[in-house]
């Protein structure tokens, strides 16, 4: 799948979320994540979407491999702003559905 390509389903998978079209929207960002495993976008993504669909333990499975990745990008471009805002949040998101699983 070409760059643009990728980048058009990843806005397709994003807008879907964002209708509240959860499961078409997890479909969506695994269908990406198969394509790029570690694609940070597509792995925050679907735990937001599988977080809005109920399904908790595997949002959180997914938000700690999205962290794993952050961090490793973290270390290739330490101290850019966009990978510790990634950090931040994707941190916030294991918190809350943590409080949610309790």
């Amino acid at each position: 799948m070409a760059n643009q390509e990728y980048a058009e389903h990843l806005a397709r998978a994003w807008s879907l979320h964002r209708q509240g079209e959860n499961e078409a929207s997890i479909r969506e960002f695994s269908g990406l994540l198969q394509i790029s495993p570690d694609n940070i976008d597509a792995l925050y993504g679907l735990g937001l979407a599988q977080r809005s669909a109920g399904q908790i333990e595997t949002s959180e499975a997914t938000f700690e491999r999205c962290l794993a990745q952050v961090l490793a990008t973290l270390e290739q471009h330490a101290g850019e702003d966009r990978y510790e805002m990634l950090r931040v949040l994707t941190s916030q998101r294991i918190a809350e559905v943590k409080a949610i699983e309790q």
